[in-house]
């Protein structure tokens, strides 16, 4: 049977030089789940401007709240590879409330804000089999009247974390509070660091792993941090392996980084084929 794999953070769209793009944690990895052969779930909030009937959405099970706005990011890059973003819209917060009663059994659950949205209390929902995992990405921002987005300390922290299985980041999540790290490591079971083309460092109970990345040519960056924790969590509730799982995310995420936007995310077939062993 194929495992369910449930996003709960806001569908959004990034500002492009063709206009507005699907983006998002929680489409890249609904996106990614069912390329990978799950059933994929999202619980979202979206203003009336969102195409609910985009074509990239189709095969997702989305409950779909009504907002006033749409969440909308621009993702500007230096020649370094360094982001900062804009924010031009702001969907509404998701809580416990609005999730489906007969979601709450899911096989993975991945909490994966971008804007702040994901309450605390949507750890506390769901059947202890459940695998919980989340990018903590959209708990480590906040923004201005100018929609600027800086860095905040992620003030639910320790609220969350001990009712995670995987917290997984990014050493950019990081870079304006590297000591959080100590704290993360402290209360999540399983805390995976990701750094790029430097691979990544996986903290499990005293132990620490590396694992390299797959060497590809990187076109757009955008949405492989979700990619790869979306493999990684499917990988682990298949095996529990966390080494098998880290190969499989390096694998999958090397992939999407190769075209812009979803357009690369892999289907299990490419996977398999490129897939070290």
């Amino acid at each position: 049977m194929r495992p369910t794999f449930l996003s709960i953070g806001h569908f959004c769209y990034d500002v492009s030089p063709d206009g507005y793009i699907l983006g998002g944690s929680a489409s890249y990895s609904t996106l990614t789940a069912c390329n990978l052969g799950c059933r994929a779930r999202a619980v979202t909030a979206v203003g009336k401007n969102f195409d609910r009937q985009h074509c990239l959405l189709e095969g997702i099970d989305t409950v779909y709240h009504e907002s006033p706005e749409t969440t909308i990011f621009d993702n500007q890059y230096d020649e370094n590879g360094r982001r900062q973003q804009f924010i031009l819209g702001h969907a509404k917060q998701l809580k416990g409330s609005d999730i489906p009663a007969e979601w709450c059994t899911t096989d993975i659950v991945y909490l994966c804000p971008i804007a702040d949205e994901v309450s605390a209390e949507l750890v506390h929902c769901f059947s202890e089999d459940t695998l919980i995992g989340a990018t903590p990405q959209g708990w480590l921002r906040h923004w201005g009247a100018n929609g600027k987005v800086h860095a905040k300390r992620w003030e639910t922290a320790e609220t969350i974390l001990p009712y995670l299985d995987v917290l997984i980041l990014s050493d950019e999540d990081l870079r304006s509070y590297p000591d959080e790290l100590e704290k993360y490591i402290r209360f999540a079971p399983i805390v995976v660091l990701t750094k790029g083309a430097g691979g990544a460092t996986l903290f499990q109970q005293g132990t620490q792993l590396d694992s390299a990345a797959y060497p590809v040519t990187e076109v757009d960056p955008t949405g492989a941090g979700d990619v790869f924790a979306t493999a990684f969590l499917i990988n682990y509730y298949q095996t529990r392996s966390v080494q098998d799982a880290l190969n499989f995310a390096h694998c999958v995420a090397s992939f999407a980084v190769e075209g812009i936007g979803t357009t690369c995310i892999p289907k299990l077939a490419q996977v398999m084929s490129r897939l070290r062993v």
